[in-house]
């Protein structure tokens, strides 16, 4: 299908970090730290001959849904080359598949974007450096984060107005989280900051306040994606349930409700009211929905709140809330929450190059949503990740 004149940011797209060119960026005695820490950190094959920690990581999810039968997940052989060798890996659109290529080689990345018709990607982690978070040696888990962002500036560099990406950020040493966003805030590749969540501690905690300060200085929004935020993880993700259907249905949406309910009803939008927030790889039919039981809830707490200058609802119609779609939730739906919410919360996204990607028929679906009218096509395609990821420099609207 004909693209015309849109331009297309694809607000949540990931790299499956590789273990190999992040270490190249560490210190010596960093590096000498991760030998002796092996057994602790663990590795797994990753494409192209390199491997992944598996820091924190869980066993797979093996019982077979109504039984207490055990099973085996696919094979790497079975699941063939996609989206990292992960085991819920039912649906490609392609060929051709992803590059082996493209969570080290910015090129093969973008070769990928112009078949699809993509402009910009936003970029994530898949959980592994973000695993570091679990470690008892903080300064190693702030080492990880600095070797990755400047190995994130190196893949971003050839591609600065299509390529961006996240600070990560840990409140078990704020200091050295100000100091990390202050350096990666003087170049061009950052649009937000990613928070490192232990699992004792909640965003709406006042140790955040710093970090939060920071964000809002240097123009940087603050993502939340569940699955990459915290090991261990946080209820509803990996302890609840020992199966993949009923875990992967919970996770990321119960996370993010949560999260984002945190934020606002905290009234972090109030004290930092140039500061944005986003929820990623969540869906959103669930969204207007959310609103309206927040706003109910706000009103039958207010003793459990502080003071808060609009409805929960009204903050996630923006101008400060953005959430990005999920393509499998479809037309109608999308057409629902836009009516519900209005046009400039939802942002398109892919998830690419993991197993809930169309790739590469991603932009033709949206664009075939003949019900969402132009002015919202062009929002969602455009102009609200545009407006999310605001310290983006590389044009404006469509």
């Amino acid at each position: 299908m004909a693209r015309g004149d849109y331009r297309i940011f694809d607000a949540d797209t990931h790299i499956i970090e590789p273990a190999e060119p992040v270490e190249q960026y560490l210190a010596a005695g960093d590096r000498a730290k991760l030998v002796a820490l092996g057994p602790v950190i663990g590795r797994a094959p990753a494409k192209a001959g390199m491997s992944r920690y598996r820091l924190g990581k869980t066993p797979a999810l093996t019982r077979r849904l109504g039984s207490r039968e055990r099973v085996e997940p696919p094979s790497s052989s079975a699941r063939g080359a996609r989206d990292g060798g992960t085991p819920w890996d039912v649906r490609w659109q392609g060929p051709p598949f992803p590059s082996d290529r493209v969570s080290f080689d910015p090129h093969a990345r973008v070769q990928d974007m112009d078949i699809e018709g993509v402009d910009v990607n936003m970029i994530l982690p898949s959980g592994s450096i973000p695993g570091f978070c679990s470690l008892d040696d903080v300064a190693l888990e702030q080492a990880m984060y600095q070797a990755y962002h400047r190995f994130l500036a190196d893949y971003c560099a050839p591609y600065p107005d299509r390529l961006t990406s996240l600070v990560l950020v840990s409140p078990r040493d704020v200091a050295a989280s100000i100091a990390e966003i202050r350096r990666c805030a003087a170049q061009p590749w950052p649009v937000g900051i990613f928070p490192i969540i232990p699992p004792a501690l909640s965003l709406d905690d006042p140790v955040w306040e710093p970090i939060w300060a920071e964000a809002q200085e240097h123009d940087l929004t603050v993502v939340i994606h569940s699955f990459t935020m915290t090991v261990p993880y946080p209820p509803g993700v990996w302890d609840t349930w020992d199966n993949v259907f009923l875990q992967r249905a919970a996770g990321h949406v119960w996370n993010a409700q949560r999260n984002m309910a945190a934020l606002i009803g905290a009234g972090v939008l109030d004290r930092y009211p140039q500061l944005r927030l986003t929820s990623l790889e969540c869906g959103h039919g669930w969204l207007a929905f959310w609103a309206a039981r927040l706003d109910e809830l706000a009103e039958m707490s207010r003793h459990a709140l502080p003071p808060l200058k609009h409805k929960p609802s009204e903050y996630i119609r923006g101008p400060q809330y953005f959430q990005s779609i999920q393509l499998h939730e479809g037309e109608q739906s999308l057409r629902h929450a836009i009516e519900a919410l209005g046009e400039d919360t939802l942002m398109f996204a892919t998830d690419y190059p993991h197993s809930e990607s169309w790739f590469p028929k991603s932009v033709d679906a949206v664009l075939g949503w003949t019900s969402i009218p132009e002015t919202a096509r062009r929002k969602l395609l455009w102009d609200n990740a545009v407006r999310c990821y605001r310290r983006y420099r590389g044009g404006g609207a469509a």
